[in-house]
């Protein structure tokens, strides 16, 4: 049987937690986020100690992606120890890519680990639209895996339900990590976060969204007037939903199913 695939399982040579804050799990999210625009990863989750990745294609493609992120781990991080490839399975068929697939999302679950709170570490996001560095993974797991509900990924992200909401308490930090940052003073990614959050809390006003963002209202002014793309809106609107049910501020009413796209 031909292969269709790799699931790749890598650590660091000294077995440490590779991402133990919410900024270096970020960092991994942006970075990852940017390999899967040109490599046919599928999922990919940041466990405690080690890195499952899932992808289509050849074993050329797997060693590629390999070579790159640990050249990105030893110039970028510098951990004094390199990244290592533990395990390479081949994807053998259809039925072996959806076990495989969601055996990556769920790794929290298989290892009890409970840092990782919004799921900053997995490509779940990504996939549901909560954030919008890797806009081709979307469609990637459509048309890979076509039997793949949107209840389904909403349980690897451990909510029954998330339909787009307003919620200023955490509107600073769904457009962060909409955007895989750490705050919203971080990078040149920051001002397109400012500017998401703008369009997506347009309604409460420009006083309100300066206090929530911690800006001048003249300058929530400027940021409403920005075109903004409607999948960033809709990145954190849901990272806002997300919140909410976390801290349980909001009761949530059923939606109807949405596509699975970052739009």
């Amino acid at each position: 049987m031909s292969t269709l695939g790799f699931h790749l399982v890598l650590r660091l040579g000294d077995d440490r937690v590779i991402a133990p804050s919410r900024a270096q799990r970020r960092l991994w999210a942006r970075r990852l986020c940017a390999l899967s625009r040109t490599f046919p990863i599928l999922a990919w989750k940041l466990a405690d100690t080690h890195l499952h990745l899932l992808l289509v294609g050849d074993a050329a493609t797997a060693v590629e992606l390999v070579r790159r992120l640990r050249i990105w781990v030893s110039t970028a991080l510098q951990p004094g120890v390199p990244l290592e490839l533990q395990r390479r399975k081949p994807l053998a068929g259809q039925s072996h890519i959806e076990a495989a697939f969601h055996y990556v999302l769920r790794q929290d679950d298989h290892h009890g680990v409970e840092t990782d709170t919004h799921q900053d570490c997995s490509a779940v996001l990504d996939i549901l639209g909560l954030r919008v560095l890797s806009p081709e993974s979307p469609a990637r797991v459509r048309e890979h895996l076509p039997r793949l509900t949107r209840d389904a990924l909403l349980r690897h992200l451990g909510v029954a339900e998330l339909c787009e909401v307003v919620h200023l308490e955490h509107l600073a930090q769904a457009a962060a990590a909409a955007f895989g940052l750490d705050s919203l003073s971080q990078n040149v990614l920051s001002f397109r976060a400012r500017r998401a959050a703008a369009a997506a809390a347009a309604a409460a006003g420009s006083s309100a969204i300066a206090r929530a963002l911690g800006i001048t209202p003249q300058a929530a002014c400027r940021l409403a007037r920005a075109d903004v793309p409607a999948h960033e809106i809709r990145a954190v609107r849901l990272q806002m939903a997300l919140r909410a049910v976390r801290h349980s501020n909001i009761a949530f009413l059923p939606d109807s199913p949405a596509p699975l796209s970052a739009g």
